[in-house]
């Protein structure tokens, strides 16, 4: 079973991911996490294949989680892609040189995220075990 760990402080959000992702691969189990605090013990238990983190959060935000993840040997291969409301080609900028897989910004309607989520299961998921 592949698991997807989903990080982002909107539950609107987690849940609209969330939904997308189970409506590609039905499979899937996730775990969530509304802020990056408790980042490293939530990878270490859940051991994700796929983590799907939100840029703007109170306290750690998806930038700082990112540093942490890739600076943790375990968890090199760990496709994290970044899901955030920003379109700035800044934060996109970012996201790649910090070791982001891929770049989405937030869809405004439910076919947005299932187009998301379509993608990253055809980019993805079949990678991983």
């Amino acid at each position: 079973m592949r698991r997807v760990l989903v990080i982002d402080d909107s539950e609107f959000d987690r849940r609209m991911i969330t939904r997308a992702m189970k409506g590609v691969d039905e499979s899937l189990s996730f775990a969530e996490l509304d802020n990056g605090c408790k980042i490293i013990e939530t990878m270490h238990h859940v051991k994700p294949d796929l983590v799907l983190l939100d840029i703007r959060m109170p306290g750690f935000g998806g930038f700082d989680v990112l540093d942490i993840i890739r600076a943790d040997d375990e968890f090199q291969t760990c496709h994290v892609i970044m899901i955030s409301g920003s379109s700035s080609d800044g934060d996109k900028r970012t996201a790649s040189q910090k070791g982001a897989s891929r770049y989405f910004t937030k869809p405004s309607s439910q076919v947005g995220y299932k187009q998301i989520a379509e993608d990253i299961k055809e980019q993805f998921l079949h990678y991983a075990a």
